[in-house]
């Protein structure tokens, strides 16, 4: 029987982007039967494929090193290690199955070809279709015995990807994400860039409850919110608590919009203050373990010191990781908040933090790719928004546009240089615009000369007053649609000023 894997899993084998693969599909270069992909098209298109059996190796001995830890002279086994092991019992199960029934189909073949001699002996395919059926047939078998080395070893490389990882699809939006060792299936959403419906991620609240409708799942820890027995029956369970074991297909609520994060008010205490260049100070904040922040990329959050003031600004950090929170704070004489940053705040100081806030967010349904232009420190919420671009891996290609000047305007350089030397698929522009008058026509005209399709993309702009007008003008010359622009009228030079 044909094997078909799902479109994430077989990007993951062939080692491309998720949106490598769906825009191959969309020309037509591989076929999809209900949203996978059979294993024997994806060899046609890659023939090439060889899954490095060192580096999975490697990485199933990090994951089991993880889940392991001493006390005192005792090794003990955590629950990731009973994740890991049920992982390979389940995949070792499937596998003897499908072995059963390889043996059957040699079986059937073998059976089928010395019928064929036989009925060539006896001289009873002389007539044209019979002459026709014999050699379809022998076509038939010499090709699947010449494909089964390579079919065989993708296989292999499949099943072994399986141990390390399992894959969770979540209804209804369809949405895919991996698990990888012990992490839970709330964790793992989360860092796929999934806006999951969660809480205290703690197993109280049981918000976010989940049902299984498929495939295998395990606790990993205990939880004081109880579920009925009804719920249990229909396989509810808590995504902060569970682990995939195989592949799962669950039905979990997810955000589609801001509207659909409630406003919370967390108590968020410094990590770090850096002072990268005159104009920003960058704050690293970490959220109570129990209180996590929900929010979605290019939002904002209310940063308050009592008796102080407070100010609104751009989260620059992704939701995938959402008890460590990045602010750039512009330091201006203006904001209590920045001028109390610079001198009394120090680390572990509480503030009070209220949100999320605003609309400045990832279409994560388009199939587009994403052209990102940022000036001076409206690099922030640029900087989430890539973050979780790359975390959900659906972006055919990213490129970052990047405006500053001055002494070390561009004041995380070296996060996006590496950025573009890791990444196949991302794209950095560095643009000064302290030194020529004419930066800004030379801006335009590079990025018309870059993007030969304006059409198939998506803009996100976090720039001065100026320079939106600008792209917008150069957009509506080139016909793109509203839909397909998203604009931060928060930030920068437009930024809500402080209250006291």
């Amino acid at each position: 029987m044909a094997r078909q894997i799902s479109v994430s899993r077989a990007a993951r084998l062939v080692g491309v982007k998720r949106g490598t693969l769906q825009q191959k599909i969309r020309s037509g270069e591989i076929n999809t039967f209900e949203g996978e992909i059979l294993l024997s098209d994806l060899l046609h298109v890659y023939p090439g494929t060889s899954v490095e059996d060192s580096s999975m190796l490697d990485r199933v001995e990090q994951i089991m090193e993880q889940a392991t830890f001493i006390v005192g002279e005792a090794s003990i086994r955590s629950s990731g290690n009973a994740a890991l092991a049920a992982r390979v019992l389940a995949i070792s199960q499937e596998l003897a199955r499908q072995e059963q029934r390889g043996l059957r189909f040699d079986q059937f073949i073998a059976t089928l070809k010395s019928r064929l001699d036989e009925l060539n002996h006896n001289g009873t395919t002389e007539a044209a279709p019979m002459v026709q059926f014999y050699e379809w047939c022998n076509n038939a078998i010499i090709d699947l015995e010449s494909n089964d080395a390579t079919v065989g070893k993708a296989l292999s490389d499949d099943a072994f990807l399986r141990i390390m990882t399992a894959q969770v699809t979540a209804l209804p939006s369809g949405h895919e994400f991996f698990i990888e060792g012990a992490d839970t299936i709330l964790e793992a959403g989360l860092r796929g860039g999934l806006a999951l419906n969660y809480g205290c991620s703690n197993g109280i609240c049981g918000l976010c409850k989940a049902r299984v409708v498929s495939g295998e799942v395990k606790k990993m820890h205990q939880h004081d919110y109880v579920l009925t027995e009804a719920e249990k029956s229909l396989g509810y369970i808590l995504s902060c608590c569970n682990t995939a074991v195989t592949d799962v297909i669950l039905e979990a609520e997810e955000a589609e919009g801001v509207y659909d994060i409630p406003e919370q008010q967390i108590p968020v205490r410094i990590k770090k203050i850096d002072h990268p260049n005159d104009a920003v100070i960058i704050v690293s904040a970490k959220t109570p373990r129990t209180r996590r922040l929900r929010f979605l990329a290019g939002q904002q959050a209310e940063l308050s010191f009592t008796d102080i003031g407070s100010n609104n600004y751009s989260i620059a950090s992704c939701p995938c990781d959402d008890m460590n929170l990045q602010f750039h704070i512009t330091n201006s004489p203006d904001d209590p908040v920045a001028i109390h940053l610079n001198s009394d705040a120090r680390v572990n100081d509480t503030i009070a933090l209220r949100g999320p806030i605003g609309s400045f967010t990832l279409n994560e349904n388009s199939p587009n790719s994403l052209v990102f232009i940022a000036q001076g420190n409206g690099f922030a919420p640029v900087k989430g928004l890539i973050e979780h671009a790359m975390a959900l891996d659906s972006a055919e290609n990213i490129h970052l546009y990047w405006i500053a000047g001055g002494n070390n305007g561009h004041y995380l350089h070296n996060l996006c240089r590496s950025w573009n030397d890791a990444l196949d698929n991302f794209y950095y522009t560095r643009i000064d615009d302290s030194d020529n008058k004419l930066w800004m026509q030379a801006f335009i005209a590079k990025l018309e000369s870059n993007h030969h399709d304006p059409l198939a993309l998506d803009y996100y702009l976090c720039a001065k007053q100026e320079l939106t007008l600008q792209i917008e003008s150069f957009l509506a010359e080139n016909r793109i649609p509203d839909s397909q622009l998203k604009i931060d009228t928060q930030m920068y030079s437009l930024q809500q000023g402080p209250s006291q």
